[in-house]
């Protein structure tokens, strides 16, 4: 044997050995992990030990509640110790715990820590947490299941949640009883990271709390909850929890706030985010106009809210603008304080309606913050553009649009001539009561001309007001005769058109055009006519000089 064979066989040897020492001195428990979950007081777990058999030392974990006093556990048999073992052993750990001292949606936990007697680096943790359920009294009867739960954000992730995101959570509750189950409320909840409930906290939420009424044996019936997230949302990690219980029957009997649609059983996490985009951190919320509907001649007040929903916060002051330009709006409003994460002010603006047409007009407003006072300007303006809208109506003057057309031939040309240009000048007046933009273009002389230019093509005309648009054609080189085109204008989806009628010349000597061109296109022909006609003429001029007497 080769002294290389001979090293690997030892080092096989040695692997095997090492390999079954670790088997024989491995120890392992299951489950892996004790949840309690509020009102659980004992949970047991399986210690299986190696094959020679070991003795171990279990600590418990030092977890306080909110009240300041830890958790007490104790065991099946003494916790401290184990007695030697050599085959699996089931131990039932209890837990002297107050529930109602455990924040919802706040995890407590620590391990159990299993030790080897005979080698004290031979050690396993055992993690233990507790788990407060939103039952008052914790999971209480099964006659009720949340079946489903829903969120909804309008506005983005439905797990991510922004400042003034739009959220609609549904809750689907089942009664699995064989009877009818009276007066059942759903209860909805939101921990933050210190357990608090923030529920109260949100925007436009009717109710916390919803009234189902009675749920008939095996039916169902959902609670809708919707609301907004408020300006001041920080960044955490949030438990958005429900609970389903019978106000007949007790919240301390019949009670249960676990769902298999909640990522964690009892709660969903939700992650809090303030936005990112510095260009969207200044918004304008909350648009009110008073009156909705307004007349002509009338004041309307309009007030909102500008909120700070970004990461970042802002000095000095921030700037609201409004602006429409058929109102003949362009006002801003200054707030002159900092402005920092979460905070908002109101502010409001007055306008007087101007006599116009009667229709829905929008307000369109924007922000502009990150002020410097170096150069009295400011470094960012909001991307988005908030609006809200306000209706005419009354006391208005009846809005008319209309256009008289006129058209006659420039002095330049005062002849329309085949092969040349034609200016023509055409007259736009508004006979309207409103100021209106005109569109210029020409139609129906495609076959006898091409437009050249129209100048100017696009009019705006006040009320009485009129204006020459120029337009020159190129008249074909063989057009003639009584000719027409339209001039049309365009405007607020309308028109109106005026024909113009339009003889074509030919030019000077151009009646000839026709033989000439027939003369050169045949030209051989014709020559050889020519030449025939002048030997006929020889022939008969020969012809008579012989037959003539001759002179004696």
């Amino acid at each position: 044997m080769t002294f290389k064979k001979l090293l690997l066989c030892l080092l096989t040897i040695f692997t095997v050995i090492l390999y079954a020492s670790f088997i024989l001195a491995s120890h392992s428990v299951l489950p892996t992990s004790l949840k309690f979950v509020d009102p659980t007081t004992s949970q047991s777990f399986t210690l299986t030990p190696p094959s020679t058999g070991a003795s171990y030392t279990l600590t418990p974990p030092i977890i306080p509640q909110d009240d300041g006093n830890a958790i007490v556990f104790t065991s099946s048999g003494d916790l401290g110790a184990v007695t030697p073992i050599t085959t699996p052993k089931t131990i039932t750990v209890n837990a002297t715990v107050n529930y109602r001292k455990l924040n919802i949606g706040k995890t407590y936990s620590g391990n159990i820590v299993l030790k080897n007697t005979a080698d004290s680096t031979d050690t396993l943790n055992l993690p233990v947490s507790f788990i407060g359920s939103f039952c008052k009294q914790g999971e209480k009867g099964t006659d009720l299941e949340i079946t489903k739960i829903r969120i909804d954000n309008e506005d983005g992730d439905d797990d991510e949640w922004t400042p003034l995101d739009k959220i609609e959570i549904k809750v689907e509750v089942s009664n699995n009883a064989n009877e009818r189950v009276k007066e059942v409320f759903v209860e909805l909840g939101l921990f933050d990271s210190q357990g608090k409930n923030v529920i109260k906290d949100m925007d436009d939420l009717d109710d916390e709390e919803v009234d189902l009424g009675s749920i008939k044996d095996s039916d169902e019936e959902t609670a809708v909850f919707t609301f907004t997230v408020p300006a001041d949302f920080e960044t955490d990690n949030y438990k958005l929890t429900a609970k389903a219980f019978s106000k007949d029957a007790g919240e301390e009997n019949l009670c249960t706030a676990k769902s298999s649609d909640l990522e964690d059983t009892f709660f969903q996490v939700i992650s809090g985010e303030r936005e990112e985009d510095e260009e969207k951190h200044v918004i304008v919320n909350n648009i009110k106009v008073s009156p909705e509907t307004a007349q002509c001649g009338e004041r309307v007040q309009v007030s909102g809210e500008v909120v700070n929903i970004g990461d970042a916060d802002y000095e000095n002051q921030v700037r609201v603008n409004l602006f429409n330009q058929e109102l003949g709006i362009k006002l801003e409003k200054v707030i002159r304080e900092d402005f920092d994460q979460g905070d908002s002010q109101v502010f409001d603006f007055e306008f007087l309606i101007p006599k116009i047409a009667e229709k829905i007009y929008t307000l369109e407003f924007s922000t502009d913050y990150d002020y410097d006072e170096d150069d009295n300007t400011y470094d960012i303006s909001s991307e988005e553009r908030f609006t809200g809208i306000v209706k005419v109506q009354g006391n208005c003057e009846e809005e008319v649009k209309s256009v008289k057309i006129s058209a006659e031939l420039d002095v330049e040309t005062p002849e329309a001539v085949a092969g040349k240009r034609v200016i023509i000048n055409a007259k736009l007046e508004n006979t309207g009561s409103s100021q209106t933009v005109y569109t210029v273009s020409v139609v129906g002389n495609e076959e006898w001309s091409d437009i050249v230019s129209i100048d100017p093509q696009v009019v705006s005309l006040a009320p009485g007001e009129s204006k020459e648009v120029v337009i020159v054609l190129g008249v074909n080189p063989d057009a003639q005769g009584d000719k027409e085109l339209t001039v049309k204008t365009s405007f607020n989806g309308q028109t109106t058109e005026q024909k113009v009628a339009l003889p074509v010349l030919l030019k000077p000597g151009q009646e000839l055009t026709p033989f000439v061109e027939n003369i050169r296109g045949n030209w051989f022909i014709y020559l050889i006519i020519v030449v025939n006609v002048i030997l006929i003429i020889a022939i008969i001029l020969v012809i008579r000089s012989m037959v003539s007497p001759r002179p004696l």
